[in-house]
């Protein structure tokens, strides 16, 4: 998009929640109230899970609605095991797809943003806490839909000869 969306007034509505009581994948939307969120309608979530040896790939798909009127900014947050390492993420707002990149923090954040603030579609990975992966997603439009689509692996842990498989 060429011209900058208008800033809209962010949600106020009830159920209102932060990033430490996130416990699955959840597209959050800011609010008036500094550090508390409104949650996106979650439409569906789809996981596929192989397991080789002691390693677990992973792949989550979920898909959100921004039921507003408004364009708003999103925070997509999502629990990761202790032993997890994302190794892909796509963001699909609209019809346009955002594949994430690896860059240094502060280039990163400059990066995005300078999109943001072009009107331009644009997502930052970031660590919230040690297991909490955060993505902000600027520019989510009127009704649409964001699917996020999600890839880590993970080790199995073995303990007194069993095998644990822990997923959000």
């Amino acid at each position: 998009r060429a011209a900058s969306p208008p800033t809209p007034a962010a949600p106020t509505t009830t159920g209102l929640s932060s990033l430490n009581e996130v416990n699955s994948g959840a597209l959050l939307f800011r609010t008036t109230t500094p550090g508390r969120y409104v949650p996106a309608p979650l439409i569906a979530t789809k996981v596929d899970m192989q397991v080789s040896g002691m390693i677990a790939r992973v792949e989550v798909r979920q898909y959100f609605k921004n039921p507003s009127a408004a364009w708003l900014e999103g925070i997509y947050a999502f629990p990761l095991p202790d032993n997890a390492a994302v190794d892909q993420m796509r963001l699909q707002v609209g019809g346009q797809e955002i594949v994430a990149r690896i860059a240094e923090r502060a280039e990163a954040r400059k990066q995005f943003e300078q999109a943001k603030s072009d009107g331009k579609r644009a997502a930052l990975v970031e660590q919230h806490r040690p297991n909490l992966f955060t993505n902000s997603v600027a520019n989510i439009g009127p009704g649409e839909t964001v699917s996020v689509t999600l890839r880590y692996q993970q080790t199995l842990r073995y303990d007194n000869g069993d095998f644990h498989l822990r997923f959000p």
